[in-house]
């Protein structure tokens, strides 16, 4: 069942189907194809991660950010390749501004000795969800690739063993001080496979496909998880599936916004390219250079405004 979200007409995928038979199963591949596909985003409800767990891990990270700064200013890092790096307040030439943490998250047992130990239960609460939402993502990207006609398991070693990043995002509440600067992120596309996202509010705004107008992208499904295509997938598709652009917004003059995102990549060196599968010389040649994480990471460091995307394609 594909049911519209309250506001942009965004696809709710529903996994309890998966429970039934095969043909539901079918339905769900479907549906994630269609909406990977038109969408660039849909949201999951019935994913099987508790809300209980999503309540804590958002309950810990707001008691890390509400954290006086000398307890955090050990972790601030203008060095992109940092396992564990926090930002008091990133703003940029467009006047946008939030506070975030950024954490490497697998291997898990190398990196989380490095994360915050306060709140002193915010490893144990953040690794949990983290290893929840990395378990979910493998699982969906099983019905991404059957989506695209491809093995379930095309690529999930690598991907159950590549790179995991989640980055949780800190969202002040609007005051008259602040309507000067825009509180949000720009514009931009995720250069991951595909992106695992939590919010406690509106605030993510995607690009329509058709319109080029941004729509808020919300679902009031208590506890639905959103997942964006990221360049990583598009260029595995040859482009048939689409990175989503997508911006956020702050809304609210009453409340902080929280957003937990979960990044999935292949290794930092590994590099993707179009599935050999979805490239014919003919009728859709190859549209894309292989390119790995790490060759994303240094454009990024090198300040170049062109978008890494456009550098690789054909």
């Amino acid at each position: 069942m594909v049911v519209a979200a309250d506001n942009m007409q965004v696809p709710v995928v529903d996994f309890s189907q998966l429970q039934n038979d095969s043909h539901s199963k079918s339905l769900v591949i479907k549906q994630i194809g269609e909406a990977c596909g038109s969408f660039g985003v849909f949201h999951v409800i019935n994913h099987g991660i508790s809300e209980t767990l999503i309540q804590q891990a958002m309950d810990v990270n707001s008691s890390f950010f509400g954290l006086p700064l000398r307890n955090k200013d050990r972790f601030i890092s203008d060095d992109i390749y940092k396992p564990v790096r926090y930002s008091p307040n990133q703003g940029g030439n467009l006047g946008f501004s939030r506070e975030f943490l950024k954490l490497y998250a697998h291997p898990f047992d190398v990196f989380v000795s490095s994360w915050p130990d306060n709140p002193p239960d915010y490893r144990e609460k953040m690794g949990r969800l983290s290893m929840e939402m990395k378990k979910l993502g493998v699982e969906i990207l099983e019905f991404i690739m059957e989506s695209l006609n491809l093995e379930a398991t095309y690529l999930k070693s690598n991907i159950e063993e590549g790179m995991h990043i989640v980055a949780i995002n800190s969202y002040p509440p609007i005051s008259t001080e602040s309507e000067m600067k825009k509180i949000g992120v720009v514009p931009h596309t995720d250069h991951s496979i595909i992106t695992i996202l939590l919010q406690t509010s509106a605030g993510l705004q995607v690009m329509d496909q058709k319109t080029g107008k941004y729509e808020s992208a919300f679902s009031e499904h208590k506890g639905s998880i959103q997942i964006l295509v990221g360049e990583h997938l598009e260029v595995l598709s040859n482009g048939k599936y689409k990175a989503v652009r997508h911006q956020v917004e702050q809304m609210s003059r009453d409340e902080t916004r929280l957003s937990v995102a979960s990044f999935l990549s292949l290794g930092m060196d590994e590099v993707i390219e179009p599935a050999v599968e979805l490239v014919d010389d003919e009728e859709r040649p190859k549209r894309y250079k292989g390119s790995s994480l790490r060759d994303f990471l240094k454009h990024l460091a090198s300040g170049e405004s062109k978008p890494f995307i456009e550098t690789i394609r054909i």
